[in-house]
């Protein structure tokens, strides 16, 4: 037990460096900074946007929690053992006297390592964002638009956008309601660990895990977690929904996607997503220590 730690911390500080430095790290890393910019563009710069508190649940569940953890933990998990396959470095591993298995869970710590930090400093950044702009924002007056269609006729609309009172209550003091960032932080990084490490297995018995991970990340999951009934709680998605609705439902109940018939308690989500992680190590490990290799010319 204790080589197979340390082999994996190995593997880990080694594989760390390199994974820091990738291109596709680069384009996660620009993905996680796109929210806060949008947060910050749509309260600065657009009248009748979104409330401040809008501009925090509607981006951390739409694009964080729903779009880009997925994404990112394809891009780096998928790569984790295909990288040493299409590298050709893949045989001189496995023909070291070390655990296979601390091959997997090492590179997958540093990716998930990764993952966490840009994942966190996106969520945290958006979270900044929206406190800083909170003060100074006021729901813009309605405007009157003239405007003349093809017979010349001049006709006038009103450009308003009625806000929820939940919505416009929810900051008085210009900071994010009470559990509100530690759910979506936790879920968030709960949502990396355990989709990294399930793409990261994946890629030990499937020569292209990064097109079957898109296609079970958007089209499978996506079509199951959007499904009434029960068939939400074979996704991941289901179980990171029901860490978000825990705390602060009253807001949660305003985002029709959210919503979810029988949502899982915290802890219960919480043990699912640890039974989905360690299943997925366990797999994989099981896979790379019994599958024979075989490069093509």
């Amino acid at each position: 037990m204790m080589s197979f730690l340390r082999t994996t911390l190995l593997f880990w500080r080694t594989y760390l460096p390199r994974i820091c430095l990738a291109r596709r790290t680069l384009l996660v890393a620009l993905g996680c900074a796109l929210v806060p910019l949008l947060a910050f563009v749509l309260l600065k710069f657009i009248p009748h946007g979104p409330s401040p508190i809008e501009a925090f649940l509607y981006p951390s569940f739409f694009i964080v929690l729903s779009v880009l953890v997925p994404l990112a933990a394809v891009i780096s998990g998928s790569a984790v053992i295909s990288e040493e396959v299409d590298d050709r470095t893949i045989t001189y591993l496995l023909t070291r006297p070390i655990s296979r298995a601390s091959i997997l869970v090492g590179r997958w710590l540093a990716s998930a390592t990764v993952l966490v930090v840009l994942l966190a400093g996106s969520v945290g950044a958006l979270k900044v964002v929206v406190e800083s702009q909170a003060p100074g924002w006021k729901k813009a007056e309605p405007r009157v638009v003239e405007t003349t269609n093809r017979r010349g006729e001049k006709r006038t609309r009103t450009i308003d956008r009625e806000i929820p009172a939940e919505f416009l209550q929810a900051m008085p003091d210009g900071e994010l309601p009470d559990g509100l960032f530690g759910t979506m932080l936790a879920a968030t990084l709960a949502g990396a660990a355990v989709y990294s490490a399930l793409f990261a297995a994946l890629g030990t018995f499937n020569r292209h895990p990064m097109i079957v991970g898109l296609g079970y990340a958007f089209a499978v999951e996506g079509f199951l977690a959007n499904l009434p009934g029960t068939s939400q709680q074979l996704t991941v998605q289901f179980y990171l929904r029901s860490m978000l609705v825990s705390e602060n439902p009253e807001l949660w109940k305003l985002v029709a996607e959210a919503q979810l018939a029988e949502p899982d308690t915290t802890r219960a989500a919480l043990f699912a997503l640890t039974i989905i992680l360690a299943a997925s190590l366990a797999l994989g490990s099981l896979v790379i220590s019994r599958r024979q290799y075989v490069l093509s010319a």
